[in-house]
């Protein structure tokens, strides 16, 4: 069977592994689409992918700061109709996950639990260090 891949990179998106787990598992579900990859670009997520036969040569480019979309699908048509849903797959989960106010620093989310103990560092690993040693000079517990 012949297929077609299609990628898109987005420099700088940032998702958790469990965000981008949910995407993947929605783009793989819909129509004509053979599989799908969606990964931060790190060079063990470009691994895994290539692994999986889902590397695009052009994506050598990325860094480990961009999102990477990659769709192998039945046709063109079917892969290009994927890639255009995945921003309506992204606003449908922010939408599931209701209105809750999402604190977008340490210090915001300190305001906002004043007694939590513990800080889940979920960003960038560039920036994980950073954010683990703000929450311990808090005096908080840290999981990586």
């Amino acid at each position: 069977m012949t297929s077609v891949m299609r990628f898109e990179m987005r420099a700088g998106a940032y998702f958790d592994s469990v965000v981008l787990m949910q995407l993947q598992r929605g783009l793989a579900g819909l129509a004509g689409v053979l599989d799908a990859g969606i990964v931060m670009a790190t060079p063990a997520n470009r691994e895994l992918l290539a692994s999986s036969d889902l590397l695009p040569p052009a994506v050598q480019r990325a860094s480990a700061d961009d999102l990477l979309i990659v769709v192998k699908a039945v046709d063109d048509h079917a892969a290009a109709a994927a890639l255009a849903q995945l921003d309506t797959l992204i606003q449908q989960r922010r939408t599931q996950a209701g209105q809750t106010f999402r604190p977008r620093s340490l210090a915001s989310a300190a305001r906002l639990l004043p007694d939590a103990e513990w800080v889940l560092v979920s960003v960038p690993g560039r920036y994980a260090a950073g954010v683990a040693r703000e929450a311990l000079d808090m005096g908080k517990h840290v999981f990586l």
